[in-house]
């Protein structure tokens, strides 16, 4: 008997009913029963990945906190062994004491130091504790009391990092004829000149002492009650500042930029209400030919003239 044949159009209709059968099965798997197809919840699989990475962060960040916690409680522990040592001599004038102990394996250096520091009337003492500057996180811890009928008062405590600190000085910042203290440290990071100086200012009381304020690349001139500086950039493409104490408060009086366009510099000098071109909008109070004289000899004037950073 001859093999059945099959003709030219039912072969056609046969596959393409076929090819259709497939496409519906594909399409169907790949769009309404996806989830059963590829046999995995890829948005449940990424939800894990973040929890272990939302977990690792949590767990360092715990880790962190639990050490810097234990850190606070060894160098207040530390504080308060010397102020211990400094009460038993707080009937004296003046006393020096520096000593270095270890905690945590770590050599800790720790300096007393009770004087009439900022008056001549009014003692006060000065307790700083620091670490090496190879152990991380290393810190300088800077204390100040003054003497009460009921033992030493703190009014100031500063903390700095060694790599940024440089030192501490008293002197008269604001021109009031009391002695403030002042530290100065140089930032670790960033392109451009960063000096900067924290500054405590001492009370007509002569015993306690202002808020902190923080200046970059600042002259202080307590004559006049001023304080000039250099803002943070480049060389050459920066501004200035102007200053004037007023009371416990800074009254911003100008600043000082070369004047700019689409070309770049013109040649002239800006006197502005806000630090300009940094993206908020400042009122230009005046322009000049050049720089005024009294910024002329302020620490950072090159920098901000761009002298030598060609």
């Amino acid at each position: 008997m001859p093999a059945p044949t099959v003709s030219g159009n039912h072969m056609k209709t046969t596959l393409y009913i076929l090819t259709l059968g497939l496409l519906t099965i594909f399409f169907s798997c790949g769009q309404s029963n996806e989830k059963k197809c590829t046999g995995v919840d890829e948005s449940n699989v990424l939800q894990k990945s973040l929890s272990k990475k939302e977990k690792e962060r949590i767990k360092r960040r715990k880790k962190f906190l639990e050490q810097r916690y234990a850190d606070s409680l060894r160098f207040d522990k530390i504080l308060q062994d010397a102020l211990k040592i400094a009460n038993q001599k707080i009937n004296k004038d003046k006393f020096y004491k520096k000593y270095d102990i270890i905690t945590n394996n770590i050599s800790v250096s720790i300096e007393i130091n009770f004087d009439y520091h900022f008056t001549k009337t009014e003692p006060h003492l000065i307790i700083r504790r620091g670490e090496p500057s190879g152990v991380d996180p290393s810190v300088v811890y800077i204390d100040i009391f003054y003497k009460s009928d009921d033992g030493f008062k703190k009014v100031i405590s500063h903390k700095q990092f060694p790599m940024t600190y440089i030192r501490d000085t008293i002197m008269d910042i604001n021109g009031d004829g009391l002695n403030d203290f002042v530290v100065n440290r140089y930032g670790s990071s960033g392109c451009c000149l960063k000096a900067f100086k924290n500054v405590y200012l001492l009370r007509k009381d002569k015993k306690t002492f202002s808020q902190n304020f923080e200046f970059i690349n600042p002259t202080f001139s307590p004559g006049e009650k001023i304080i000039r500086g250099v803002c943070y950039g480049h060389p050459g493409e920066t501004a200035m500042y102007k200053f004037r104490w007023n009371g416990e408060k800074i009254d911003t009086l100008e600043y000082v930029a070369y004047e700019r366009n689409v070309k770049g510099k013109t040649g002239k000098i800006i006197i502005t209400t806000r630090e300009p071109y940094i993206g908020h909008e400042f009122k230009i109070l005046k322009t000049l030919d050049s720089v005024p004289m009294e910024y002329r000899k302020i620490e950072g004037y090159d920098w901000f003239a761009g002298i030598g950073y060609e």
